[in-house]
């Protein structure tokens, strides 16, 4: 179906929905409304006719008056003289006089004679006096109502004679002459229908019922042409009587039928004529227009040229701009196309180009286990010229192991994975080398390939035993260091037990000496001087030895003394060692810069050692200055900070710097500065056992300062 065909059907289409839609509303609301406005109508013309039957009372009223006002004056027997003429102009049927205890005294009907009795008419005045009661309850009030008198319904009205205790009854039939009359009245037709009758149609029935559920007036729907509309009317019991009913022509209903008719047949002409300009200028504005572009976009498509573009109107549309965007999308696919030519090329050269080898081999149909495509670099790495590879399969290429294990490298390539492994190919010459191969699945044109990348691992093999080699070698020299350092620590364990046996052989004597020593140097007699020099320097000697021994202990027992690493307070150690160096020299005098709070992780009593010997030379070299000055600080400027203790004392030169922490060793004369010569070399002991490093910066009179790190 064309675009044409579609717009057609679908604006006929809505047209005849909206006909139809339009159709239903109106017979479900339109022609609702009109009936309902009918129902309206027909229960007012009811009521008139109520009110006309209820109107006619006032008439009787009248006539009793007159009537009563004769009888006051000439007794209750002038009724027979009563003129029968007057009577039947104003419709009275029957005047009745009765007695307190329900006597009838006097009575007339329309033909002037007096009712005659009989048993009939007994009944008759039997029935008249049902009424009595009812007058008797109301004294001296006239009453008006309805009785079925001979099956007959008969508007009576009751008045009481003053002074006579007598009740007059003026009546009335609703007979056909009534009847007529007020249709002719109204000009509704009429019918009055007694309750009683078991003929009543089923839609006085329903009328009866709609009454009873409280409605004064009821409205049924006859047929197609007929509506009616009823009230009812009770006795002077409340009892049902009859039910007047008039009968009308459904002529507003059909006025509203024929106007919906009228008003469909006119939108029916007027959307005919509106669909068939719509169809028109669709046409002529789109249709016409699509037609032209689809024609251009399939010139376009059977030519295969997307460097033509559409012709692009003035119109300010849709149209217009769905033209533009054609254009658009034919230069993008333009350029699309070729970034496409180019990328291809790209990848084409790439493929062609790359240094190492990329095989392409089939598995579906003929192609299966064939090379259908390899660079230049796998043709020379394997001997052959592109054309001769792509010839082979790739069992040709492979060495017989590796053909074994072809069929499970398969499987796991088949299975979607991406297989990495060493095998063997052979050369066109025969010649067997090592390859890597990482291969995987991929999908071309709807068919499968494996795709692999082959590098030649020759020489990473000759260099993995080569490294192998060297491996060997390596274990061979860690073996030769692990005894060598069995050997040294067995070494180590020998110098300890030595300078433990050195030192503690070495005690006794030493002891003994500075015994007699002490004993010359306190006896009182008349020792040379000479010799008491030479007993004093004995002395010293045994208290400088004794305490090198020490000495030497205490620094052979820094390397095996565990470490207790924790927060360390290095400012607060060194204001109480530089306190306590005050309280023994109380004659230096020191000017002291400690930097507050400077804290690092470390073993507090190696810490606090090193502390103690760098405070204590920094002291030791200043004492001869008379401005001399101590300071502790740290540098914050590098990656790590570094702590430093400055004096200005004798420092040293820096030639002699290699020097400083070696024992023995001593950078100026022992006879000017006391010491071991040990100090130093513990500190940077216990500096390498934290892992930091430590140095020093110094000149000859000027002060030295000794740096170290603690990571």
């Amino acid at each position: 179906m064309t675009l044409s065909q579609r717009t057609i059907l679908i604006v006929v289409s809505t047209f005849i929905a909206l006909l139809f839609i339009l159709a239903v509303t109106s017979d479900v609301i339109l022609l609702k409304s009109f009936a309902a406005l009918e129902r309206v109508v027909v229960a007012d013309n009811i009521q008139k006719v109520r009110n006309e039957i209820e109107e006619s009372y006032d008439e009787l009223f009248a006539s009793a008056h007159e009537i009563i006002t004769i009888i006051s004056a000439q007794g209750y027997s002038s009724l027979s003289k009563l003129p029968v003429a007057s009577l039947q102009s104003r419709h009275i049927d029957i005047v009745v006089c009765i007695s307190q205890n329900k006597q009838v005294i006097a009575s007339l009907d329309t033909d002037g004679n007096a009712l005659k009795r009989s048993d009939e008419i007994d009944r008759v005045f039997d029935q008249l006096g049902e009424i009595v009661p009812i007058a008797e309850k109301s004294p001296g009030e006239p009453l008006s109502g309805i009785i079925l008198l001979r099956g007959k319904p008969l508007q009576l009205v009751l008045s009481p004679v003053r002074g006579k205790d007598l009740l007059l009854m003026v009546g009335r039939y609703l007979d056909e002459d009534e009847t007529s009359r007020i249709t002719a009245l109204t000009e509704f037709a009429l019918d009055l229908v007694p309750i009683s009758d078991e003929r009543n149609a089923p839609d006085i029935a329903a009328a009866l019922a709609a009454i009873s559920r409280g409605e004064e007036n009821s409205v049924q729907v006859i047929d197609k042409d007929k509506v009616a509309g009823y009230t009812l009317f009770k006795d002077f019991l409340d009892r049902p009587t009859f039910i007047a009913k008039i009968t009308e022509e459904r002529l507003l209903y059909k006025q509203g039928k024929a106007s919906i008719i009228y008003v469909l047949s006119s939108l029916f002409v007027a959307g005919g004529v509106f669909c068939c300009v719509m169809l028109f200028f669709i046409r002529g504005t789109i249709l016409k227009r699509l037609a032209t572009l689809n024609q251009k976009v399939s010139q376009i498509t059977s030519q295969g040229d997307i460097s033509v573009r559409l012709p692009v109107s003035d119109h300010q549309d849709e149209l217009k701009d769905l033209a533009v965007s054609i254009n658009c999308m034919l230069d993008s696919l333009e350029s699309a196309e070729k970034d496409l030519r180019d990328s291809e090329e790209r990848y084409r050269m790439l493929f062609e180009r790359a240094p190492e080898a990329i095989i392409i081999i089939g598995l579906e149909g003929d192609e299966s286990g064939r090379i259908v495509a390899a660079n230049l670099a796998a043709a020379a790495q394997h001997g052959y010229t592109l054309d001769e590879l792509l010839s082979l399969r790739i069992n040709d290429l492979n060495t017989t192991d590796t053909n074994k294990k072809t069929a499970d490298m398969l499987d796991i390539i088949v299975a979607g994975e991406w297989l990495t492994a060493e095998i063997w190919h052979q050369k066109k010459d025969g010649t067997q080398f090592p390859i890597e191969i990482h291969a995987g699945l991929i999908t071309i044109d709807g068919k499968k390939y494996i795709l692999g990348f082959d590098r030649d691992i020759t020489q990473r093999k000759i260099t993995e035993e080569t490294d192998h080699m060297h491996l060997q070698q390596i274990h061979q020299l860690n073996d030769e260091l692990s005894r060598k350092a069995l050997d040294l620590a067995a070494a180590n364990n020998e110098l300890e037990t030595f300078n433990y046996s050195v030192s503690h052989d070495m005690r006794g004597p030493l002891t003994r000496i500075s015994g007699y020593c002490q004993l010359l140097l306190d006896d009182d007699s008349n020792i040379d001087p000479g010799v008491r020099e030479y007993i004093m320097q004995i002395y010293e000697s045994e208290t400088w030895l004794n305490d090198m021994i020490d000495a030497l202990l205490h620094l052979a027992q820094l390397t095996r003394v565990e470490i207790v690493s924790g927060s360390v307070n290095l400012s607060a150690i060194a204001e109480t060692a530089l306190k306590e160096l005050a309280l023994e020299n109380p004659d230096n005098f020191f000017r002291v810069r400690i930097e507050p709070d400077i804290v690092v992780a470390g073993d507090y009593r190696l810490l606090k050692m090193v502390m103690i010997n760098l405070l204590n030379n920094a002291w030791k070299y200043s004492s001869g200055k008379s401005d001399a000055q101590i300071e502790f600080g740290v540098d914050k400027t590098g990656s790590d900070p570094v702590y430093y203790v400055r004096d200005n004392g004798a420092g040293f030169d820096m030639k002699d710097a290699d020097k400083l922490f070696r024992v023995f060793t001593r950078l100026h004369d022992s006879s000017q500065f006391t010491g071991t010569g040990i100090g130093l070399a513990t500190v940077q002991r216990i500096i390498f056992r934290h892992g930091g490093r430590i140095w020093a910066e110094a000149g000859p009179g000027i002060g030295a300062t000794f740096f170290f790190t603690l990571p």
